[in-house]
């Protein structure tokens, strides 16, 4: 039986609202017994946080603070344990009791209400008399009520001492204000004497381009995963501890650092000589997958090079971008060519790349294509396949056309086509007598080739071979002409990067004489190809000959003695261009050099000033990296804005080259490419790498510029009055373009300034102003 049960029946809901007034009674009895129980521990513990609040802790010392923070926490433990040792909980009675009392209710109705009949147990009238005295006790039962508690706190303080403390934490929190809980931690942090202070800063990844995140005491931020958090704290008298796993404070004497990689969101403290200095929520933002698709279906140009059109973006920028080519329903190694892409950005792009592919064993084949991205984070994407025919170079001599076809069944089949592959060379090399009259090289060639593919054994024998064979198909077809063509391209390549560097002046003389040698023996061999081909010549062609370029090859080595190599440079990009220009045509054309028109002529002087330009970066960057750079040039970041500028400048030539720069348009785009990737370089201060892609850049240039002087040639007839160098026929000394030879007595007075620098340089008596004056000129040289 349940109490008040007795009573329920008589006045329903009576026993629930009496057990819930119970209950707040006994709350009631409990408060006026724990309340006098905390006296003094609450007066104590006031008084410990009005000084906290008025900024008396931190001017103890840490030793003496430690000793009142202790003392404070003992008192307040033991006057709790003596108080609150004898307390209980008020049992069901005494909160009924208390109801009763405040209720001024007679005879206990509600401590009393589960009483049971006594006598008479069984008489029915006994019973019925029962509960008739119940009934008209509880029809007499007014509305339960409850007093406010009565505290004996006054007898216990009868001073009055807690409305002193009262009275001093309010002071204390209108002195604090908004430091209240600052100077509340103050109680529990021991001053150490020097308070430690800290500098922290987040470094997103580079690849990013986001500028370093600075942090305060406290911060809520977001930042690239993968970012650098980078903590120094001075004045430490302990190693710092960061709630971050595996990272730990290194150092001494006061000055500690520590960094780590950002992998996952979280709340990082540091905390120092017992105190929390710096708080930061952090949440990482993941780096997204690249994207890239094809923008059109893969072509060819009418110079048989491979088009792309692409449209690629990332959240930051991608860092490389490669078509993957493999032949179609056939085996070999696939072709990786690199495609340009323009400085990083976080927007989506489309960009079109040429690519001359005829050289390519893969070239004339059905070839599957799929271009794949990736970002600085590794992310890589791919884009759907697409299949295309790879333009090819068009042979006319039957064995040439063999060979190629030799070399093909090598890069697609490897070992499995080598026995095949040695018996037809070995068919095609039958009787040298009677079908290799005059072509004796071509068939020791072919006879080197079979022996090697029949040892060949690995990708690089394999590949060895199918150089060889190439080779020797370009010497069928043309004679060995664009064989000497390659070379003077890499000569050109070299007495451009020892100009560049700086290298003794007698080093440039000898490549300069290996130049003029081989560029002779080419001219010959071009001079015989057009005599064979028996063809009327242009009757408005111009010949270039013999003593124009030895005056323009002494030109260049004036310019160099002179300390001049930049117009050296751009003078021998010029002739380079011009000799790419001189080819055996068909038609009327064979045999004469080939002439540009007005805007061929400009935008190569552009290109031959942009190229000038570059150089001179490629110089400041080498005297940067040796720690003797220009401060005017800003240093990395500095030289950095100079790449930049340099490759807007390309963008506009681009846009001004109309048709004939057109056919630069691939170089011009590695070029770009390349500009980027130095741009990035130096921004990281990366100096090797800069210099590196900077004579990529330089390359690419001159590549560009003879591919344009070619469909200058190749396009139109020559001016009246002009040769292919674009000067009047009397060889007055004038370039194309705004480029200038300067006369035999510019070039002397030059030379004789620049020894008379040299010598005063040497002159360490001299004013230092004058030597930095001095030095400053020769680094124009």
């Amino acid at each position: 039986m349940t109490r008040f049960s007795a009573t329920t029946e008589f006045r329903p809901g009576w026993a629930e609202r009496a057990e819930r007034f119970v209950a707040v009674a006994r709350a009631i009895v409990a408060f006026e017994r724990i309340w006098p129980a905390l006296w003094p521990a609450t007066g104590i513990a006031g008084v410990a946080v009005a000084a906290a609040l008025f900024g008396l802790f931190p001017l103890l010392a840490w030793p003496l603070h430690a000793l009142v923070l202790a003392s404070l926490v003992t008192a307040i433990a033991l006057t709790l344990y003596f108080h609150l040792e004898n307390f209980r909980w008020p049992s069901w009675d005494e909160g009924a009791r208390r109801l009763e009392r405040d209720s001024a209710l007679d005879h206990r109705p509600v401590s009393e209400s589960a009483d049971q009949l006594a006598a008479g147990a069984g008489d029915p009238f006994a019973e019925e008399l029962w509960r008739a005295h119940l009934k008209s006790r509880l029809a007499l039962l007014p509305a339960f009520r409850l007093g406010l508690p009565h505290s004996t706190l006054p007898q216990r303080d009868r001073r009055g001492l807690r409305f002193g403390v009262l009275v001093l934490i309010l002071f204390g929190l209108v002195v604090a204000r908004g430091d209240s809980w600052r100077r509340l931690e103050s109680l529990f942090t021991p001053n150490p004497g020097v308070i430690a202070t800290l500098d922290a800063w987040i470094e997103p990844p580079a690849y990013t381009g986001q500028e370093p995140v600075y942090l305060g005491a406290s911060a809520k931020l977001s930042v690239p995963a993968g970012s650098i958090l980078k903590v120094r704290v001075h004045g430490a008298d302990h190693r710092p501890s960061v709630t971050l796993d595996d990272v730990r404070f290194d150092g001494d004497n006061g000055e500690y650092a520590a960094e780590a990689k950002l992998t996952d969101s979280d709340h990082v403290r540091v905390r120092a000589a017992g105190r929390t200095i710096g708080s930061w929520r952090i949440t990482l933002i993941a780096d997204k997958p690249p994207t890239i698709a094809f923008a059109a279906p893969p072509a060819a140009t009418e110079r048989q090079a491979l088009k792309l059109t692409f449209l690629a973006g990332d959240d930051y920028g991608i860092t490389a971008a490669r078509a993957i080519i493999k032949p179609h329903n056939g085996t070999g190694a696939p072709l990786i060519v690199d495609l340009p892409l323009p400085p990083h950005s976080d927007q989506p792009i489309k960009l079109t790349s040429f690519h001359d592919l005829t050289e390519h064993p893969y070239a004339g084949m059905d070839v599957d294509i799929t271009l794949e991205a990736m970002d600085a984070a590794g992310n890589k994407t791919t884009s759907t396949t697409a299949t295309f025919k790879l333009p090819q170079r068009l042979f006319t001599d039957p064995l040439a056309r063999a060979l190629i076809e030799q070399r093909q069944n090598l890069a697609t089949q490897g070992v499995g086509a080598r026995l095949r592959t040695v018996k037809t060379l070995d068919a095609l090399t039958y009787a040298p007598d009677l079908f290799f009259d005059g072509k004796m090289n071509a068939y020791l060639a072919m006879r080197v080739a079979m022996r090697s593919t029949g040892t060949a054994e690995t990708p690089a024998d394999f590949k060895r071979v199918e150089d060889l064979l190439w080779q020797t198909a370009l010497s069928l077809e043309h004679g060995g002409i664009l064989t000497m063509a390659d070379q003077l391209r890499r000569l050109q390549q070299m007495i451009m990067q020892a100009m560049a560097q700086g290298a003794p002046q007698a080093e440039i003389d000898a490549l300069l004489q290996r130049y003029n040698e081989l560029m002779q023996r080419y001219l010959a061999a071009l001079a015989a190809t057009g005599q064979k081909a028996e063809a009327p010549a242009n009757p408005n062609a111009k010949v270039l000959g013999d003593r124009d370029i030895q005056e323009l090859l002494k030109a260049i080595q004036a310019l160099s003695q002179a300390g001049d190599r930049e117009r050296a440079m751009q003078l021998l990009a010029m002739l380079q261009a011009l000799l790419e220009n001189v080819q055996v045509a068909g038609g009327e054309g064979q045999g004469g050099a080939g002439q540009g028109d007005q805007a061929a002529n400009e935008a190569m002087a552009g290109l031959g000033e942009l190229m000038g330009k570059q150089r001179l970066l490629l110089d400041k960057t080498f005297r940067q990296s040796d720690g003797n750079g220009d401060p005017k040039d800003g240093g990395a970041k500095g030289l950095s804005g100079q790449q930049g500028q340099l490759r807007g400048e390309l963008d506009a030539l681009k846009k001004k080259s109309g048709k004939n720069g057109g056919a630069g348009g691939p170089n011009l785009d590695k070029a770009g490419r390349y500009m980027d990737e130095a741009q990035q370089a130096l921004g990281l201060s990366d100096f090797g790498r800069a210099t590196t892609f900077q004579k990529y850049v330089l390359d690419e240039l001159r590549k560009g510029g003879e591919a344009m002087a070619k469909a200058a040639g190749q396009s139109q007839p020559g001016k009246e009055g002009q040769d292919p160098m674009g000067r009047a026929s009397a060889a007055q000394g004038k370039a194309s373009g705004d480029l200038r030879i300067p006369d035999a007595q510019v070039l002397q007075r030059a030379r004789d300034i620049l020894l008379e620098l040299r010598r005063r340089a040497g002159q360490q008596g001299r004013p230092k102003e004058e030597l930095d004056y001095i030095d400053r000129l020769l680094k124009q040289f």
